[in-house]
Parts: structure tokens; C-alpha cells; sequence
């Protein structure tokens, strides 16, 4: 009678954490549109069934466009997707945009921006996903990473941060 007790309460554990892990999984959405134009390195305006849906490119963070090198990283994510159909997978939002992974000719644009030089890994948001590929770039010294005296994005908006205040270059 024991074991049956202990059973049955693994089995109601289980199911209750199998329901919780689906209700924290995000719902992932899949799109295609055109892209009209961008506002800076990572965030662009797509064209999508006749409604234009603002994309935050998950996972990466692009110089604001009033930044140093904001305008050149706008400017190859413009090279690369303008005018051209994308595909999106968007799993979030962030503030009136939707956040999601673009790609083209089944191409990661994401990692694309990253491998060229033009963005941070915003690991707080990919899990550290673009790291290598941040590195590489570094050490190739592409993009932005051709200079070494960088205000990262987060810190040039957080300009009061502490964090930032010890290391410009700050990525959380």
C-alpha cells in the first residue's frame, strides 16, 4: 500500500511539472513578410500579409543608430534584407516590437550581423548562442570590433548603471 501511495504522488509530481514547463515554454510564431526598411542594425520594419510588424532580431544587440558604428550596422542589415522576403520565428516581444530570429535564403540573419562584426550577443536573451561567433569576429577585428574603445549598446541606453560605470563594454 505504500508503494502505490509513493507511486501515485511521483505520478501527480510529474504530470504538475510537465503542465508548468509548457506554460513557461514560449509560444513560437512563424512569418514571412518583406522588409521595408530598418531603423537600426536590429530592428526593421516587415511588411507581413499587408500590416507592418516592427522585428527586434532576437538575441543580438546593434550600436543605436546614434552611436558610434549605429549606422554602419544598419546599413549591412539593410544590405543584406531590404526589399527581400524573410522568414521570421518570433518567441517574445520587446516593447511595441516582436522579437524573432530572421532569416533569408534560409540564411540566420542574426548570426550573419554577428559574424560580420555589426552586434553583441545579448546573452541574457540567446543563452549565449552567438558567443562563438562574437569572438570570431573579434578576433578577425570585423565591424565594430575593429575598435577597441566600444560603449556597448546596453551601456550607452543604461548610462547610470554601475555595472557600466566599471566596464562600458557591459553586456548582461
Amino acid at each position: 500500500m505504500k508503494c502505490l501511495s509513493l507511486l501515485l504522488v511521483a505520478i501527480i509530481s510529474l504530470s504538475l511539472n510537465t503542465a508548468e514547463a509548457k506554460k513557461k515554454k514560449k509560444q513560437v510564431q512563424f512569418l514571412t513578410g518583406v522588409v521595408q526598411k530598418c531603423h537600426d542594425g536590429d530592428t526593421c520594419r516587415v511588411n507581413v500579409n499587408g500590416k507592418i510588424a516592427k522585428v527586434r532580431f532576437a538575441g543580438i544587440d546593434c550600436p543605436e543608430i546614434s552611436q558610434k558604428y549605429g549606422k554602419q550596422a544598419r546599413n549591412f542589415t539593410e544590405s543584406v534584407i531590404k526589399g527581400k522576403e524573410v522568414n521570421l520565428e518570433c518567441d517574445g516581444k520587446s516593447f511595441d516590437r516582436i522579437t524573432c530570429t530572421v532569416f533569408v535564403n534560409d540564411k540566420n540573419v542574426n548570426l550573419m550581423i554577428v559574424q560580420n562584426g555589426w552586434a553583441y550577443d545579448s546573452t541574457k536573451y540567446s543563452k549565449g548562442r552567438y558567443l562563438a561567433s562574437v569572438d570570431e569576429a573579434k578576433g578577425r577585428r570585423l565591424g565594430i570590433w575593429r575598435d577597441s574603445d566600444l560603449t556597448s549598446p546596453y551601456c550607452y541606453r543604461h548610462k547610470t548603471n554601475k555595472k557600466c560605470s566599471l566596464d562600458r563594454s557591459y553586456m548582461p
